[in-house]
């Protein structure tokens, strides 16, 4: 049996889709599956190996040069269009997008495949449409239209088998000292409203500071240097990551930890890969729609707020109060009492 899988973005969207992954080939241990992603989310899957081929895309480059020029266009277009037909050389069993946006199911509906599924509602394809329910449980639910048993809702991170030598040569070249135990502590996303503040970021520290002296490590993209950078200043034993680490480094940092504070981003579904120590931070966005499920996770939100779950991206009207009211103290000891500091 040949399977597709649809998964092109964003990182935490892909790595909720390993147990589908690791379902089908448990289901029929001779199949093989095949998967169609972007490159950025390389890592997650490439070491899997529930997984026979990637088909790898660039989507984010896509988006931004396809209407950059005339010529862009033609050549973005043709670009992403190869993809496709390396796609359609193959003949499959079935074929899943797990995505549910027009630029992946052009996939769906353009490879062979006997049976065909998509998330959402799409013309002429048998579709799986669900709200409000956690995102892992409704990728699941793709495998009862095939008579495939779930194995549960744990997600799959394979790490490289050489990544603690890689690590610790990275550590030793940056000149950077990591504790035994340590926290590490994820403050933004790709959104700016479920974003922490260096206010309130500091705040948490400050909190766990009155507590204890363990180490907190700061974990974010390079856009977020001069923040994080601004987060760390003054406090004692307190590591400032941001821009080190690629995923696979990233993944292992959050690994080796006791465990972590983090907003509603992919180091949080990085954590749960792991069962890590947790407290997942919410505010604009859902814990029942993509909070964490793992064993050892936690959710903390300002309850009673009207805009609470609003789901913008950016310019809250609000003051970001969903955010910026969360009670550091409670965060501090929360996340202290898991890992047996409290």
């Amino acid at each position: 049996m040949k399977i597709l899988l649809i998964k092109q973005t964003s990182l935490g969207d892909v790595l909720h889709a390993t147990p589908v992954i690791r379902a089908l080939k448990k289901w029929k241990s001779d199949c093989t599956i095949d998967v169609v992603t972007d490159k950025r989310a390389l890592g997650i899957l490439e070491n899997n190996p529930y997984i026979n081929k990637l088909y790898v895309l660039d989507i984010y480059k896509y988006e931004k040069e396809i209407f950059a020029s005339p010529s862009k266009f033609f050549s973005t277009i043709k670009e992403f269009f190869s993809h496709i037909k390396e796609v359609r050389k193959e003949h499959y069993d079935i074929a899943i997008d797990l995505q549910g946006l027009e630029r992946s199911v052009i996939f769906l509906y353009l490879c062979h495949s006997k049976k065909k599924f998509a998330k959402g509602k799409w013309f002429g394809i048998k579709s799986n449409y669900y709200k409000d329910i956690n995102a892992i449980v409704g990728l699941l639910s793709f495998l009862d239209y095939i008579g495939c048993p779930s194995d549960g809702t744990d997600l799959d991170y394979f790490l490289p088998s050489d990544i603690e030598n890689v690590f610790n040569k990275k550590i030793e070249s940056l000149n950077i000292k990591l504790d035994k135990d340590y926290i590490v502590f994820s403050p933004f996303s790709r959104w700016d409203t479920k974003d922490l503040s260096v206010k309130k970021s500091r705040e948490i520290i400050e909190e766990i500071r009155k507590i204890s002296k363990i180490q907190i490590v700061i974990s974010a993209t390079k856009d977020y240097n001069d923040k994080c950078i601004e987060i760390a200043n003054g406090f004692e034993n307190v590591l400032n990551t941001s821009s080190y680490f690629n995923l696979n480094e990233l993944a292992y940092l959050i690994k080796e930890s006791l465990g972590m504070i983090t907003a509603d981003s992919f180091p949080m579904h990085t954590g749960c890969a792991f069962k890590k120590q947790l407290i997942a931070i919410f505010g604009p966005t859902s814990e029942l729609r993509v909070g964490p499920i793992a064993e050892n996770s936690e959710t903390i939100r300002v309850e009673g707020l009207e805009c609470a779950r609003c789901y913008k991206r950016k310019n809250c009207p609000n003051n970001h109060i969903c955010i910026e009211d969360i009670d550091a103290k409670l965060v501090a000891t929360r996340i202290l009492k898991k890992i047996g500091y409290l």
